[in-house]
């Protein structure tokens, strides 16, 4: 948790995984003891959800429930993904083959964004927690997100976000950058491990929506796991694309003849 994070902004998102969670109204006394709150900043944050159209509250138990506004807002992500059933049968076979997690990202302008996740089915395994942002620069999946951009467009983007205290440091490694890139032009995906975050490795591959939006799918685990069977997982990427007619950014190789860089 970065010290910018706003902190009541944070406890709304905790109250709500918390909803989901239990998936049963709680009250304000319960919500409180089990998140370490003040009771009555507890109280405070429910009525103004409750007031701003978010939370229903029953008097007769002193209980708050989510309410019907809430997933609706929100709704257009689950149909994105509804009208992308290859995609998400695309997932599914990774997901069974690689048994490693598998998340699709989409970039919201400098962020990258978690839409869609299948945890591992290793008994040790890299969570997956949808809804997570991250900083373009600083996740292999949110660099891969960059790859539709023409070269003059994302140099001028990089240089943007550059300009963020948060992002400079790496904004500013564009060898980096640029290898990410070209490994994904010439092969179709490409695997990092270690790249961020100590211990985590990926094969991300851009794909097209129907309506040729770019979203990033990644095969996540722990990066001894992911350097020793990258090759498996970028043929598995190409076989079963081919098979779920999926449509890459770029060419993958013929299934079969998929290769495999240094991570």
């Amino acid at each position: 948790m970065t010290e910018k994070t706003v902190k009541s902004v944070r406890r709304v998102f905790e109250v709500l995984e918390l909803f989901h969670q239990e998936q049963r109204p709680l009250p304000a006394k319960e919500i409180a003891r089990r998140l370490d709150y003040p009771l009555t900043s507890t109280h405070a944050l429910l009525k103004s959800m409750q007031e701003l159209g978010y939370a229903d509250f029953n008097p007769s138990d002193w209980t708050y429930r989510p309410s019907s506004r809430l997933p609706a807002i929100v709704a257009w992500v689950a149909d994105l993904l509804d009208r992308e059933p290859n995609i998400l049968e695309f997932m599914d076979a990774l997901n069974r083959e690689t048994r490693e997690t598998v998340n699709i990202s989409r970039r919201l302008d400098t962020q990258v964004k978690i839409l869609h996740g299948l945890e591992s089915r290793h008994i040790v395994g890299i969570s997956v927690k949808h809804g997570t942002q991250m900083p373009v620069t600083q996740s292999l999946t949110g660099i891969a997100t960059l790859a539709e951009m023409p070269a003059p467009e994302r140099d001028a983007f990089i240089a943007r976000i550059g300009q963020s205290d948060q992002q400079q440091a790496i904004a500013s490694n564009q060898e980096q950058i640029a290898d990410i890139l070209e490994e994904l032009a010439d092969q179709g995906t490409v695997c990092r491990c270690d790249l961020f975050i100590e211990g985590i490795g990926a094969v991300c591959v851009p794909v097209l929506t129907r309506t040729a939006e770019t979203l990033v799918i990644g095969v996540v685990g722990p990066s001894e796991r992911i350097t020793q069977h990258q090759a498996q997982h970028r043929a598995a990427i190409a076989r079963l694309a081919a098979e779920h007619r999926i449509q890459t950014l770029h060419p993958l190789p013929s299934p079969g003849a998929a290769t495999a860089r240094s991570a």
